[in-house]
This record gives structure tokens, C-alpha cells and sequence, in this order.
């Protein structure tokens, strides 16, 4: 298990969950000092609970509030077994639960005041945490810290994406903590970079069906060369997310599951 790292204003447990997909592993965040606020508890993994309550307590706290930024299972399986270890403390999330967050929200426990802003895109359910005391966006899936995210296949998913990126980017950042990765502390050159990288990725889209490709899969084969082939399913999704907003703005044509330049 990693040790806990340690910033002025968090403090961040990594799951031992390392993939292509997670990075070097899925990061839990601590905030606040005597009551403690988890952000993403991470997967279900006992050695891993262990590990935040430990980290918890070797600064004099106690948790007192678990928040999840999306629904999928590196970032919310152990939820449950922290929150009952803790003392039956409360599990927010963005649609479930007796109390599911607002956007917009404000929470406040131990000093550190968060709000809450709906970002989909990756997931329906994605939220991130900002902290503008500190000037910290607590960002889950929607940037990380290397490489970029993967987007649902579905109709409106990249364009909520991109206003989600939009949102956070108006936002006075000093840092970003990612739920995969280092923090990052050129928040405006990340964001900016994220943004440009998907319309770039929609050109190549565009060339891929210009050159020939028809299917989705046939244009990760295109645009996609050097990438793990693990990655590839992912890969599609997030093809199938672009082709679907050119398929409703009409700048590509489909027949089944074959597209086309009109």
C-alpha cells in the first residue's frame, strides 16, 4: 500500500488499484482537520480503508463525511466499508442515496468549506468538489492527472464534457487533485489543453472517415496506433461520443453502426 501523501491542505491516500485505466492508482483525499471530509474512498479494498482511516487518525481526526465524485466502482467501492468503520458516518453522491447532492451545495465540516458542481461527461453522476479557499478543485474523472479521460457513448456526452470543462476552467484554481495521477498546479494550461485535445480528436474523426473507416472500432485502429490495446473498448466509447455529436450536428451520416462524411 502507498504511503499517504501529504499537502498543506489535504493529505492523499493512493490505492494499491494501478491499471492503464487508474493510472498509479485510484487517489483518496482527506480535508479538514478534527472532523474529516474522504473524497472518494476508492475502491473495495480492505488493505485500503485501513490505509485512510490510519491516515485520518495520524492527524488527530476522525471522518465525518464521505463524498464521491462518480459512481464507478474505483472511486466508490469502498464507501460503504469506510463509512461503517467510521462510525456509520453519511456517503454523499451525486442521484443516490437519503441525501443525494445539489449542485451548487455548499459542505463545511473541519474547517474546510467544499462546493459541489455537476460535471458529466465521463459519468451521468459525475460531480467535483471545489475548495476556493484554497483554491483546489477536487477534480475525479473529469482531469487527471496524465493523459485524458474516457467519455460515455452517448448522445449530449461530449458536449457535456466540454461545458463541464468550460465550468471548472472559469473557476480560480491554484491546483487540481485528480482522482488518478499527481496534482496539478497549472490549472488553466491543463484545463485548456483538455479542451483542444478533443477537438483535435474530432479532425481525426473527421479524417479517419474521410480516408475510409466506417466503424468506430475502425477509427481507433486510425487514430489510436500507439495505444494499449486494453484500452481499446475505452477508446471506442469515446469515438462513439464524438461521432454522435457530429452525427446530430449533420456533419457525419449513419447507417447502422457505419459512418460516413455526407
Amino acid at each position: 500500500m502507498p504511503a499517504p501523501r501529504f499537502d498543506p491542505a489535504f493529505r492523499t491516500v493512493t490505492a494499491a488499484n494501478p491499471s492503464p485505466h487508474t493510472l498509479g492508482g485510484t487517489n483518496t483525499y482527506l480535508v479538514g482537520g478534527g472532523r474529516v471530509i474522504v473524497i472518494d474512498p476508492g475502491p473495495n479494498d480492505p488493505a485500503h480503508v485501513g490505509a485512510v482511516l490510519d491516515c485520518a487518525r495520524a492527524g488527530g481526526g476522525q471522518i465525518s463525511l464521505v463524498l464521491v465524485t462518480h459512481s464507478h466502482a474505483d472511486h466508490l467501492g469502498a464507501a460503504a466499508a469506510l463509512a461503517a468503520s467510521a462510525g456509520a458516518v453519511p456517503v454523499r453522491r451525486w442521484g443516490a442515496g437519503d441525501a443525494p447532492l445539489s449542485d451548487g451545495e455548499a459542505l463545511e465540516e473541519g474547517g474546510a468549506a467544499l462546493r459541489v458542481l455537476h460535471t458529466p461527461g465521463h459519468a451521468d453522476d459525475h460531480v467535483v468538489f471545489h475548495w476556493p479557499a484554497r483554491r483546489v478543485l477536487f477534480s475525479g474523472d473529469l482531469i487527471l492527472g496524465s493523459g485524458t479521460v474516457v467519455l460515455q457513448p452517448r448522445e449530449g456526452a461530449l458536449d457535456d464534457y466540454l461545458a463541464s470543462l468550460e465550468r471548472v476552467g472559469r473557476l480560480d484554481l491554484a491546483a487540481i487533485a485528480p482522482g488518478h495521477g499527481a496534482v496539478i498546479d497549472d490549472p488553466a494550461a491543463r484545463i485548456a489543453e483538455y479542451v483542444a485535445h478533443r477537438r483535435m480528436r474530432e479532425r481525426q474523426v473527421l479524417d479517419a472517415l474521410a480516408g475510409g473507416a466506417r466503424t468506430p472500432g475502425e477509427i481507433v485502429g486510425v487514430i489510436y496506433r500507439d495505444l494499449d490495446p486494453a484500452l481499446h473498448p475505452s477508446a471506442e466509447n469515446t469515438v462513439r461520443a464524438h461521432l454522435l455529436k457530429l452525427l446530430q450536428e449533420g456533419r457525419v451520416g449513419r447507417e447502422g453502426n457505419r459512418y460516413h462524411r455526407p
